[in-house]
Parts: structure tokens; sequence; C-alpha cells
């Protein structure tokens, strides 16, 4: 066997230099301990072998303790730290005093964090294939690939870019991994680093290197050390299993060593992130995770959740305080011991205007008032751009939380939940919105979401190019628990005693004493005022509303007018849709380009996610937005820009 050791390949003088930016992806989504989190777990439930559990183990060596002196770390740095001193001292925002800088962290003793996984497959695959798209390649695609997956549609992940959780972790973005494929006996390690492109005693490196016994520099790809090609091999592997602690020789799966990670990693930001991001799985009993530290170690299963969450401490997020988040782990408990019969089965479509003959609307408000919990089960069609049309079905599970403020919906495709997202914050109520990840649904949901799967994007180019109408599909998904719970707190509007006054005048009795005319003890009902005439016309256009000079309307020219709107509902429409833009994810933006304005003789100013200004050119003006959700109604508010005569007009479009 050859001496492993960190390998990179010399770049010619005209190679394209590049450095990665794929932290982009990941670091405005969530913070570290969470990303690692994340990412990790979701590729060891994708490798899940069949129905087995899966056991996820986070080992911190610290600082200490078992952390590598200098002469046990040296085979593991071996070749790798003139590369990453020349990058640290060629990046002019680097700070040698930081804990973090990798010229602080080398000359420490090598601590490591251990990410590993029992109940899986290990990375599958040919380990010397390295074809343009490698599907079900999974060593392929740990190593050799960069936002190109192997997966398939039933996996949580699509991008290809999880991975980079593991260098975004390491102070020197360096691991070395480990893993035993099922049905091999075997056991291969190899290492990989991201840096930037680099010099080195004059010479040209790229970002990427190997920790390999193969030469850089011949034709073959990097390959790992394998554990059965010689005694001696054997000996290094087994020696790095004792060195890192890890359990590798008990069953398949995947172990990755994170060398000088990072000091935002902590024991107690691994368990939150865990109970944030997986607590679903696991109160169905499909993972356990254990966090192992120099005090001991944590077990998170379904058995003991409850408890562990009680230890989390507050959260700058609501959905992730400590109370909120148990309420969402005994709700999950329930909705996953509802049988079919439980659940009421009505379409996805329409539900926020007329629900089926067989729901009896008003025994559900009663139900929800009392306390009761309620269970869904929401039907739709999904249809590719094939034609190839599935029903499908999701599931919403509500109860009043009356000391829930604000209200939390939480959103979880097959096991990976989706963070970003929360419609019903005007409500005392907490909602569980499921779906199958490996439905039609959840094909299409996956593809509406970005690489650190934190929310679902309806107007992604990848919903468009594979679904007819998956973006409806999507916002009926996001906006059932909210329309629903908007039928339960509405009530029959109050009875207008004079609304038909007008047309149909009658005489009533008189009260003593008001007098009346000829002292016959009646009076007549007055019909009220014939309405003002309208400034402006709101009318319904294809997607939206426009706005337009009415019939025969002069002295419309010069003037300007503010325009604003949101999806009706039965709470303040307005002060719903500002909530949604202070916690980020508004209904529906301008900026974003989900919207389409179009003008004729008029300009106008987008001000803010739902409001713009408008300048008349001429009096036959009119103005179009379009794109909305075509299953909800949307309230416009007009505005005249003139403090002397101010005129607002509301209608439902």
């Amino acid at each position: 066997m050859a001496n492993p050791r960190w390998r990179f390949a010399r770049m010619s003088e005209w190679q394209p230099n590049s450095n990665p930016v794929l932290g982009e992806f990941f670091s405005a989504a969530s913070d570290l301990p969470e990303r690692l989190v994340r990412e990790s777990i979701q590729n060891s439930m994708d490798a899940r072998h069949g129905n087995e559990p899966v056991r996820v183990r986070f080992t911190f060596s610290g600082e200490r303790g078992r952390a590598l002196n200098e002469r046990s770390a040296a085979p593991y740095l071996a070749g790798l730290q003139p590369h990453i001193l020349a990058v640290a001292e060629s990046d002019a925002g680097g700070d040698p005093r930081s804990p973090d800088d990798p010229r602080a962290a080398l000359k420490r003793p090598l601590s490591w964090l251990a990410v590993e996984d029992f109940g899986t497959s290990g990375l599958l695959g040919k380990i010397k294939s390295n074809a343009i798209k490698e599907k079900g390649n999974h060593f392929w695609g740990f190593f050799r690939q960069t936002g190109i997956s192997p997966k398939g549609e039933d996996s949580a992940g699509s991008w290809g870019l999880g991975k980079w959780v593991f260098p975004d972790a390491s102070a020197i973005n360096s691991y070395i991994a480990v893993t035993e494929r099922r049905r091999e006996q075997r056991i291969l390690l190899m290492g990989a680093t991201v840096l930037k492109t680099h010099l080195v005693d004059g010479v040209k490196y790229p970002p990427e290197g190997y920790y390999t016994p193969t030469d850089a520099q011949d034709d073959s790809p990097p390959l790992p050390v394998d554990s059965d090609a010689d005694p001696e091999s054997g000996e290094f592997v087994l020696g790095a299993l004792t060195a890192f602690g890890l359990d590798r020789t008990v069953a398949p799966g995947l172990s990755v060593v994170v060398l000088y990670p990072k000091r935002e990693l902590t024991p107690a930001g691994i368990a939150r992130a865990v109970l944030t991001q997986y607590f679903l799985p696991i109160v169905q009993g499909h993972l356990t995770v254990e966090i192992v530290h120099s005090d001991g170690k944590q077990t998170i299963s379904a058995g003991t959740i409850s408890q562990e969450v009680a230890g989390i401490g507050g959260s700058a997020r609501d959905d992730e305080s400590p109370e909120s988040l148990r309420g969402a782990i005994d709700l999950a408990r329930w909705a996953i011991a509802q049988d079919e019969s439980a659940h009421i089965e009505i379409p996805a479509r329409g539900i926020d205007r007329r629900l089926p003959d067989h729901v009896d609307l008003g025994e559900l408000r009663e139900r929800y008032e009392r306390g009761d919990r309620l269970a869904f089960r929401l039907t739709l069609d999904i249809e590719r751009k094939d034609g190839t049309v599935t029903p499908d079905a999701f599931r919403v599970y509500l109860e009043r939380a009356p000391d829930l403020r604000p209200g939390h919906d939480y959103f979880v495709r097959g096991y990976l939940r989706i963070p970003n997202m929360d419609y019903i914050k005007a409500h005392t109520a907490r909602a569980l919105v499921l779906v199958n990840g490996k439905s039609e649904l959840g094909h299409l949901l996956r593809d509406s979401e970005g690489p650190a799967h934190e929310r679902w994007q309806p107007r992604k180019e990848q919903v468009r190019q594979r679904w007819t109408a998956g973006e409806r599909r999507i916002q009926s998904v996001q906006h059932a628990a909210v329309s629903l719970l908007q039928r339960f707190v509405e009530r029959p509007p109050e009875q207008l005693t004079h609304a038909l006054a007008r047309w149909f005048p009658a005489t009533t009795p008189s009260p003593q004493g008001s007098g009346g005319t000829g002292g016959g003890g009646t009076s007549i009902i007055e019909p009220p005022p014939p309405p003002p005439p309208r400034p402006l016309e709101i009318v319904s256009a294809s997607g939206g509303f426009a706005v337009r000079a009415p019939k025969g309307a002069k002295n419309l020219v010069g003037t300007d007018w503010t325009v604003c709107f949101a999806y009706d509902s039965t709470r303040s429409p307005f002060a719903q849709f500002a909530r949604g833009v202070a916690a980020g994810a508004p209904d529906f933006s301008l900026h974003d380009g989900q919207l389409r304005v179009e003008k004729t003789d008029c300009e106008y100013t987008i001000v803010s996610e739902n409001e713009i200004t408008l300048h008349v050119n001429a009096d036959g003006f009119r103005i179009t937005v379009s794109g909305f959700d075509s299953n909800r109604d949307v309230i416009v508010d007009v505005q005249r820009d003139e403090t002397a005569a101010s005129e607002t007009e509301d209608i439902s479009a």
C-alpha cells in the first residue's frame, strides 16, 4: 500500500480558476449545527436499508481527552498543511487569532467530530467510476460530483450539494470518511478537502484535494484505502477506526470524521437541531440519535424525546421554543396513531370556499372550539408534463392552542421538515402537514425546494418544466391549514335589517313618543342614499385583478394612486400579510417575479411586496396584476394620493 496522504492535482497554466460558493446555498438558511444535522441525517435516512430503523451518532473528541496529539495526528494530516496555510495566508479576511482560523487550529491537538450512521447501506457503487451521471452510485455521489445527485425521486435530497456541510463544519475544510457497505466485509477509507484555488511553491492547485494512496498526477481517480487490499491496508484502516473511536466493524453504514470542528458545533447545538428538525421520524421510531461527549452520552429516541425537549432552552424562533415543540411532538404522536377512518376526506382545492356536503362545518367548529384534535386527508390530482395524472393526498392535523401565540404550522415531506414556512401565525392554533415523500406530490414538492430544503417555492423553473399546474398544487398544500382554520373561526354574517329598504320600502310601528306622520303610529323607512360614483373601477382579470377608469371618467390625467392588495381572510387581511412579510414568508411578492404587472396609459412603481403607486397618463388607463393563487380571493385597496380628497374602495376581485 502506498502511504495515504493528502494529494492535489496540479493545474495547467490556462485551466480556469474557481473558488467554491456552495456555502451560500446553506449558510443563509440556518446556523451551522442545524445545517450539519439536517444534511447529514437526511443522507443517512436516504441510505436507510428497508424498514430498518436508522441510528445516527455524533461523537465529540473535545480539545483534550480524545483529541490526537501531534504524533498521532501526523498520518491523517500528511501533505495537507502547506495547502491549508497557502489558502489562509492569501485570504485577506482571515484572522490568525480566531480559534476557527486554520492557522490557529493546526497548532492545537487534532480535535474531531465523528458523524456515524447504522441501519444504512453505506456508500454503494463502483469506486473507480466517474461518468457524467452515475445514478445509484453513492460513492461517486459523495466524492466525485458537485451539484449532480445520484439519488432517485423518492430521496429527500436532490441537489448533490449536501455533503458540503462536512468541509463547512471543519476549521480546515477537511474530513475523512469511512464506509462499510452492505453485503461486503471490507472497509473503505478516503478523505476530501474543499479549499480555494491556490499556489504552493509557485505551482497552482485546484480547491479539491483527497486523502488517498493514489498518486494525484496519474490519470486514475483517487481511490480509497481498502482494508482487504493487503495486510498493511487492513492495519491502517483499523488504526484509523481506533484513533477516531469509530464503530465501523459493527454494521454497514458511513462514518464521517470532521477534522478540527468549528467552535460553533457543540453537543447542545446538535441536540437542539435534532429535536427541531427530525422530531417526526424520531416519534415514529424510524430514527434514534446519540450524542457522545466528554460528559457522557445523550440519546434522543421515541421514548426520551419529550424529556430531551425540556432541556434545549429558549430560541429566537417561536416555533422552536420548548413549549411549542412539545406541543408539536404531542400532535405528531396523536397523528401517527390515527387510522384512515379517523381522517375527514375533502378535496384540497376550494376548501376556503365550500366544503363537500358530507362535511358538517358547524360540527367541526364545535369540535375545534372545545379543543378536539382534527385529522384531514386532502385529495388532489398531480399531473406531469407528459400528461400522466396521479390521484394523491396529503394530511393535515389541527388543534386549537389558546396559549400559543403566534400559531405555527409544521410541514414535513417524508421525514424532512421544511422549516421556513408558517402561514397560521394569526391563529392560536397548531398544524402538522404531512406529505408522503415517495408520492407524486412528494416528488413535486421536492422539485420546488432549494439545496437547503428550507421552503417550497411554487415558481421554481423545475416545477414549471416537469409539472402541469404544479404552482397551484404546491400552494394548495402550503395554505391548506390556514384555509381550514379560517373556516373554523368565521361566523355567519350579521343580519342587515335595512339591506333591501331601497327597493322594498315599508311602514313599521313608530316608537311611542317619536312622532311620525299623521299620528297613526307609523313611519316610513327611508332608503339609504345611492352610493357615490366610484373614482376607479376594480374588476376581475385572468389570474388577478385590474384597476381602470370607469366609463366616461374625466379629470383623471395626472392623478396619483396607491394600490395595495392581499389574500382575503376573516381577520385583517393586510395585517395578516404584513405578519407574513415580517416572518420572511409573504403569501406573494412583487419583487421576485411571482406576480405580473401590465399597464396601459399609466406608470407604476413597486413600493413593497403587495403595494404599488400609480400615475395616470390618460383617462382610459388600465393596470392589471396577475399570478395569484386561483383558489383564493384577493382584496384590493385603492387610495388617491391627495390629502384633500382621499378615496378608498375595497372589493374582492
